[in-house]
């Protein structure tokens, strides 16, 4: 962690985001946001400009950018990469990463970063008539990146929250050497973190900004995934009811990929990653890694299987052949990659997911709200299934069936099975690279590694169990 704050607070780094797309002008991007608020943060002004380095952080490859997106799926059953290929995400696909991987070591370090510019807004002695929204998308923002780490580099909530979870670092420190907080403890920041943003978020604008129902909406995920069913019900069903979103329809559901513009109609979209032709990481990409630049990663078989002919889900998913020539299925939800104009937006909420949580949440206890907030999704996206309607455990199998098939290539899948703990069983395919089929939820490599350059630099945080 000192590494961290090191390479973040050594000097003033003052970054200009110029707008040149008229499509994205919600957001000025001038944000100097890398040393102790009491230099930087001065007034409204400069907390705001601190507010959109925070986001722009967002967009890092190691967060948002590509990274989080590609892992929750390529570790799991939903992507593959193909023989052909420029190198990227093979230890994480083959699983045989260690503690000096990039990726993961990437991941620690650009979180903690953007944790880093919202700790300095947060504790900004600054007040007015914009300051309360501005430090609630900061809280949320921190409370988004915690639950990201803790889910990375832990073991889940329901496995054992007293278990090690990952540092909290709640105050610009650039000394600081911290030990692991729990699980228990990471979660408790991670509720009081969006419940604080939520208390004073601003209305919805636009969907890259964090509004009052949005950060709702994180915080029914975040009760989800620690198993407490009834406040995440709550929650989503706030949502669902009281909230400006709707789902997106049949008729506009491939439009509405194909768009990379920031929404404003709160349609579907509740909150993503701004990335227009100006601010984008170029080749790294996200869509440039499933299509229109390197594309290496493909949609396995049997994720295709799962979606019927008239699903309109399989209208961003393209049968075709991998760069070697094999069938395969080219993911198309990133389609912007080579755009000249604009860029793919990277989703982090939609409103089918909080469906989907209800739906899940639901299930202990009342199975026909389970169902019915289930078949709103699954017949909104296909108008001529005629809805689940199993029970028990079919019905739970049903809805985790329907979140892998709705929120693929956004980044879940593998944080779902583990949260589940469930084992990875993945099917063969002759245009991959080799890769274990079957990964067991003991596997060590279900959690990741502690960087080696942070145990380097602080001789407090212990190492995750398997890793050398």
């Amino acid at each position: 962690m000192k590494k961290i704050f090191k390479q973040a607070s050594i000097i003033l780094v003052v970054c200009i985001f110029m707008l040149t797309s008229c499509s994205k002008n919600f957001i000025n991007r001038n944000p100097f946001d890398s040393v102790p608020s009491g230099d930087a943060i001065t007034d409204e002004a400069s907390m705001q400009n601190a507010l959109n380095g925070a986001y722009a952080k967002l967009r890092d490859v190691g967060i948002y950018g590509r990274d989080l997106p590609v892992i929750g799926d390529l570790q799991a059953d939903n992507t593959f990469i193909e023989v052909q290929n420029a190198g990227r995400y093979i230890p994480q696909y083959q699983y045989n990463f260690t503690a000096t991987d990039g990726v993961y070591t990437e991941l620690w370090n650009a979180a903690y970063a953007c944790i880093l510019r919202v700790n300095q807004i947060i504790d900004a002695n600054i007040t007015g008539v914009n300051a309360d929204a501005i430090k609630a998308q900061a809280y949320a923002i921190r409370a988004l990146m915690y639950f990201k780490l803790v889910n990375a580099y832990a073991r889940p909530y329901t496995d054992d929250p007293n278990a090690a979870g990952v540092p909290l670092i709640l105050h610009y420190d650039p000394y600081a050497q911290p030990a692991r907080n729990t699980v228990k403890e990471v979660y408790t920041q991670i509720i009081n973190d969006y419940t604080t943003g939520f208390n004073s978020a601003p209305s919805y604008t636009n969907s890259v900004t964090l509004s009052k129902y949005a950060i709702e909406g994180l915080l029914a995920r975040a009760y989800l995934y620690m198993g407490d069913n009834a406040n995440a019900k709550d929650a989503a069903v706030d949502v669902i009811n009281n909230s400006e979103f709707s789902l997106v329809s049949v008729d506009q559901y491939a439009a509405l990929w194909a768009d990379p513009g920031i929404h404003t109609d709160a349609v579907e979209i509740m909150f993503e990653v701004d990335a227009d032709i100006v601010n984008n990481n170029n080749f790294d990409d996200l869509g440039g890694i499933y299509a229109n630049v390197y594309q290496d990663i493909y949609c396995t078989q049997d994720l295709y299987n799962l979606y019927s002919n008239t699903d309109v889900r399989t209208s961003v998913l393209i049968p075709a052949t991998t760069k070697a020539g094999a069938p395969a299925v080219i993911v198309y939800k990133y389609q912007n990659a080579a755009n000249t104009k604009d860029r793919d937006n990277i989703k982090v909420l939609r409103l089918s997911e909080i469906y989907l949580i209800a739906a899940e949440a639901s299930l202990p206890t009342n199975e026909d709200d389970a169902k019915t907030y289930l078949n709103s999704i699954a017949q909104t996206r296909d108008p001529y299934f005629p809805g689940y309607n199993s029970s028990g455990t079919d019905l739970l199998n049903d809805i985790i069936t329907e979140r892998r098939k709705e929120l693929a290539f956004e980044g879940d899948r593998f944080y779902d099975l583990n949260r589940l703990k469930r084992g990875i069983e993945r099917q063969s395919d002759p245009a991959s690279i080799p890769g274990p089929l079957s990964i067991p939820y003991a596997d060590y490599h279900r959690v990741a590694p502690i960087p080696q350059s942070e145990l380097q630099a602080n001789p407090n945080i212990q190492q995750n169990p398997g890793y050398q």
